[in-house]
């Protein structure tokens, strides 16, 4: 009976510790678990979260930067033609002048213009040469005019004989100063003035503006008046216009015509205008670089393409090409349809618009800005995919920093797993270590008695370290310690 007894009370004793150590293992390991789990779906919400905002502001950020730089493209080609409109209607005012009654400039010499390519029948200008960019010969310091019905034989006593012309010839030659003023300020390839009485062309830089023969000048002869350029000058009233560009039957290229209408007394009497040829502008459309593949182009308000990277100077002899059939897919068929060209040349000034669509099996992004000037649009595309390019990369990044914080929030659960198991074997014994020395020493007291032996003085005396314990295993201490007490006594 005793053995059985001291055999139970011994599996208490260790059941006992055994339940605190658990039970505090179990508190512990629920609330880390449960911290971990909120803590670990927290960061997946968040990096999902970050990935999809981060990558839609990448895609967003791009769509602002292809904005930004049609705007800054638009911008310099804005200053470009504004500059050359100032210095147009800078040069009608000095022309305006020079007809004026009450003007005083003194004629200077004027030169026919075949005089330029064949001077055995009068002297050429003093700096006549050739100049390969022109692909002719050209003075920067005098103009040449022509007039329709003269040759190398009557130039002079057909026109500039006659009183008048002489006159118009010797007011209008000093307009050869302001022209070099302003080819030396802004590339104009071609400055020129048109009479509308007689048809009188005065070209800058001089140079020759017919045929080489007389007989071709006599039966093809050149009147500007029919011209388109000097008709939609004409029709401009005096404003300002930018003549759609068209391709120079002179020197094979595309040019853009800007030009007015010139007053005297309150009448119109002649057109000036100057020519930009499309290189100017094509240079700084084509020189765009966006990503890897995207590019830039410009239309007018009609769609017709002003500068493309897939454009040739050739493709201009016919006029303007549609955007219809210069943005088109592998068989043929526009990649843009008619709404999403309306879309762009409908864009008013100061604004910007973007759409999407599918060229070659390709979606691209486009952005289209309002120039300001001549009614053009500056475009920019660029292939979907390579705006989605570095949105992989981005997520990747995002994942491991993912994983990263998974594998701290793990291993810092882990580790507080392990230090509450240390901690509840630490607090498990401060509770069963006083509890075990009591019982033992109740115990040995208990088998003493049964065994009618004199109780050992050690084992009538509890530790007493256990009753200095404010708390409640001092108390059990100090009440143990008062039935030892009365044990003592009754052996007394």
């Amino acid at each position: 009976m005793k053995l059985v007894q001291s055999a139970t009370q011994t599996k208490k004793k260790g059941s006992f510790r055994t339940n605190v150590i658990l039970t505090f293992l179990v508190i512990s390991l629920v609330s880390l678990a449960a911290t971990g789990v909120v803590s670990l779906t927290f960061v997946d919400l968040i990096g999902n979260s970050t990935r999809n905002q981060s990558s839609t502001a990448l895609e967003s950020q791009i769509q602002i930067n292809m904005d930004e730089t049609a705007q800054k493209t638009a911008l310099v080609i804005n200053q470009k033609l504004t500059s050359a409109e100032g210095m147009i209607a800078a040069a009608a005012e000095e022309l305006e002048a020079l007809f004026d009654a009450t003007s005083t400039y003194e004629y200077r010499e004027v030169y026919y213009d075949l005089l330029f390519e064949d001077d055995t029948v009068s002297p050429a200008p003093a700096d006549n040469h050739y100049d390969p960019n022109y692909g002719l010969n050209v003075s920067w310091d005098y103009s040449s005019w022509y007039i329709a019905g003269t040759d190398s034989t009557n130039y002079n006593s057909s026109y500039a004989d006659l009183p008048a012309n002489a006159d118009k010839l010797g007011r209008v030659s000093n307009m050869d100063y302001i022209f070099k003023a302003i080819h030396d300020r802004l590339a104009f390839r071609w400055l020129y003035i048109a009479f509308a009485d007689d048809g009188l062309f005065i070209n800058y830089p001089g140079s020759i503006l017919g045929p080489l023969s007389d007989v071709a000048r006599l039966a093809d002869p050149y009147d500007p008046r029919g011209e388109y350029w000097y008709q939609t000058i004409w029709a401009g009233n005096g404003d300002m216009v930018f003549v759609e560009p068209y391709y120079d039957e002179f020197d094979n290229v595309l040019l853009i015509s800007i030009g007015k209408v010139v007053y005297r007394n309150s009448i119109p009497f002649a057109v000036i205008s100057g020519d930009i040829t499309i290189e100017d502008i094509r240079e700084k459309i084509i020189n765009v670089e966006i990503l890897e593949s995207g590019y830039a182009f410009l239309v007018d308000s009609y769609g017709g393409v002003v500068a493309h990277p897939e454009v040739a100077d050739e493709d201009y002899l016919e006029g303007l090409p549609p955007l219809t059939t210069v943005e088109i897919n592998p068989g043929g068929s526009p990649a843009l349809t008619q709404a999403n060209i309306d879309q762009i040349t409908n864009v008013v000034p100061g604004a910007s618009g973007t759409l999407r669509y599918t060229k070659a099996g390709a979606e691209h992004i486009l952005v289209f800005t309002q120039v300001g000037k001549g009614d053009y649009i500056c475009v920019i595309s660029v292939p979907l995919a390579e705006v989605l390019e570095s949105i992989p990369l981005l997520e990747e990044r995002i994942a491991a920093q993912n994983a990263s914080a998974a594998q701290y929030i793990i291993l810092v659960t882990a580790a507080g797993i392990l230090i509450a198991g240390i901690v509840a074997v630490a607090i498990s014994n401060t509770i069963t270590k006083p509890l075990q020395y009591l019982m033992n020493l109740a115990e040995r007291n208990a088998a003493a008695r049964i065994m009618d032996k004199p109780l050992d003085t050690g084992d009538l005396q509890v530790d007493a370290a256990y009753i200095a314990q404010d708390d409640e295993i001092g108390e059990l201490a100090r009440a143990f310690q008062g039935m030892l007490d009365s044990i003592r006594e009754d052996e007394e």
